[in-house]
């Protein structure tokens, strides 16, 4: 069977810019000790993307832009050597209870074109 014809496209309007696609990426969390004590939050573009603790890994998925990670040990003595990678950035918690840092998630850049053939 032939597949139903397309609806008629709507009336041309002003073209709007599509929003950008939202970017998935990797994210672990871990590698070190008292990971109990470990908790994070991470929130893009004003809206809260993830949370978790140690040992942690997962996949989000975030608009482009202005991404800030909340990273909190309860105990208060820094992520004792747990690092939180994700998006081609790894932080961690050095010492205290509380720290925050800001990174800007960028799209991946497209594959280079395939070289076509000269005649």
């Amino acid at each position: 069977p032939s597949p139903p014809p397309s609806p008629p496209s709507p009336p041309s309007s002003p073209p709007i810019a599509p929003p950008a696609p939202p970017i998935e990426f990797q994210v672990t969390v871990g590698g070190g000790g008292w990971e109990g004590e470990v908790s994070w939050t991470l929130t893009c573009s004003g809206a809260l993307i993830g949370s978790g603790g140690a040992p942690y890994s997962g996949t989000l998925s975030a608009p482009p832009g202005e991404c800030t990670l909340d990273m909190n040990d309860s105990y208060g003595d820094g992520w004792n050597g747990n690092l939180w990678e994700g998006a081609g950035y790894t932080f961690t918690l050095d010492s205290g209870s509380y720290g925050s840092e800001t990174f800007i998630l960028i799209p991946p850049s497209p594959p280079p074109p395939s070289a076509s053939p000269s005649p």
